[in-house]
């Protein structure tokens, strides 16, 4: 089945089939009156992804597009407990639907089965949720209430994998995605948040390959077991870089490259601000001189041979992460799934988890349209998704006239939603040619 069938079938089950499956354990239409379950859905879901702060008269607006005649008063009487709870288990039941897309993004993705991103973004909750999404306060912790969507992004096909709603003052690295099996030869990457050598180990037992940051004060060693003092013995090294082979992990010992580079003077200077400002905001206390010294470098550490990926690839790969960065700030600047808006917490939630699941639509589309391209800018992409998402309503019962659609759609994308001309190379381009990679191995 092609991508484009593919999306289409997935958008028709999605509000019809799956919003079924899911009313049995959730009812949301108690009484047939003008609403089924499947406009219902359809309203929420696309009346949300074209207008984000969608009215309840521009709802009832989509409604009429989905043949149920209402007034904006109706819409408002639906905004229940009950909706909901039926819209967040729907979408709980969609982020198993893992759709890729066949095109090729880069020879370097290809190298690999899968090059899975794993990263989270937090949601601020309404207070009275803190029993169920207990945060943890301060900006990043939402508050009382917060939500954490871990995101596992395949960046070869653009499949989000697997998708973990968590409280949102647990930590990444006990997150259950952690330790979710990778597939054979498939390629983990993620930050220092997921930093953990026992998963790492795991990783390597199960034939997985890995890309990481090294965690500052990791014990490292050499091959035979003897302990290295890291920048000392990174600073002795000849070469513009470092490509050796290590262990790390005073107990593990795993066996791995370490891929390492110094940074520009300009760009050291900025951690260690950076990190001063964030050492006296926690508990007042400066950086070691070891930790500051620690900013000079860039350090990776995989488990990928020297055969498979040069240095470079490594650092392109490893800098290719910040897409799912670009993934979240999607979600939230265009989204809004992060801005609580309405007048009760019920509505709060409703509002939730319809952009959660109307940004869950953008997001196949996008790979229908514009993954694979690397002159499409994807931020484009979504506005013109939104702008245009009402021609699928009237064909979303019409297999083929639905494909259609979506092909127009497609069209529409990769002619209009170019990259902006820029200096700088984009992170397919480096993908595509990684000696592009801006300070290279200096």
């Amino acid at each position: 089945m092609g991508i484009i069938a593919k999306v289409s079938a997935s958008l028709q089950a999605l509000v019809g089939s799956m919003a079924e499956e899911v009313a049995r354990d959730h009812p949301v239409v108690l009484r047939r009156r003008k609403f089924t379950t499947s406009t219902l859905a359809q309203t929420f879901i696309f009346g949300f992804l074209a207008r984000p702060r969608a009215s309840d008269e521009e709802l009832a607006q989509m409604a009429a597009l989905c043949g149920v005649a209402v007034t904006a008063q109706a819409v408002e009487q639906r905004s229940t407990d009950r909706l909901a709870g039926f819209l967040e288990a729907l979408f709980r039941r969609a982020t198993r639907q893992a759709i890729g897309s066949p095109k090729r993004l880069a020879p370097l993705l290809d190298r690999f089965p899968a090059v899975l991103i794993l990263d989270s973004s937090t949601v601020t909750l309404p207070d009275a949720l803190h029993g169920r999404f207990p945060g943890c306060g301060g900006s990043h912790g939402g508050g009382r209430a917060a939500l954490k969507l871990q995101v596992r992004w395949d960046l070869r096909s653009g499949a989000i994998d697997a998708i973990s709603i968590e409280p949102g003052r647990d930590c990444d690295y006990k997150s259950p995605l952690q330790s979710a099996p990778s597939p054979p030869g498939s390629l983990r990457i993620a930050d220092l948040g997921y930093f953990d050598t026992e998963v790492l180990d795991r990783l390597n037992r199960q034939g997985a390959f890995w890309i990481s940051r090294l965690q500052f004060g990791t014990a490292a060693f050499t091959p035979d077991g003897r302990r290295l003092p890291l920048l000392d013995w990174l600073a002795r090294q000849p070469g513009p870089s470092v490509d050796r082979p290590i262990l790390i992990g005073a107990e593990r010992k795993v066996p791995c490259r370490v891929v390492a580079w110094r940074v520009p003077e300009e760009v050291a200077n900025r951690r260690r601000q950076k990190l001063i400002a964030e050492a006296r905001s926690k508990d007042g206390r400066v950086p070691s001189r070891e930790r500051l010294a620690w900013c000079d470098w860039t350090i990776l550490v995989t488990n990928v041979g020297d055969e498979r990926l040069d240095p470079a690839e490594v650092a392109v790969l490893y800098r290719a992460r910040w897409q799912i960065e670009l993934l979240f700030k999607r979600w939230k600047s265009l989204g809004l799934i992060a801005e609580l808006a309405g007048s009760t917490e019920v509505r709060q939630m409703v509002r939730l988890w319809s952009r959660l699941l109307a940004t869950l639509v953008q997001h196949w589309l996008l790979l229908a349209g514009a993954w694979g391209d690397a002159r499409c800018s994807l931020a484009k992409a979504c506005e013109a998704i939104r702008r245009h998402i009402v021609l699928l309503v009237a064909p979303i019962g019409d297999a083929t006239r639905l494909a259609a659609e979506v092909e127009r759609l497609t069209v529409l994308l990769r002619s209009t939603a170019r990259l902006n001309k820029r200096k700088r190379a984009s992170t397919f381009e480096l993908l595509n040619d990684p000696s592009r990679l801006e300070y290279g191995l200096t």
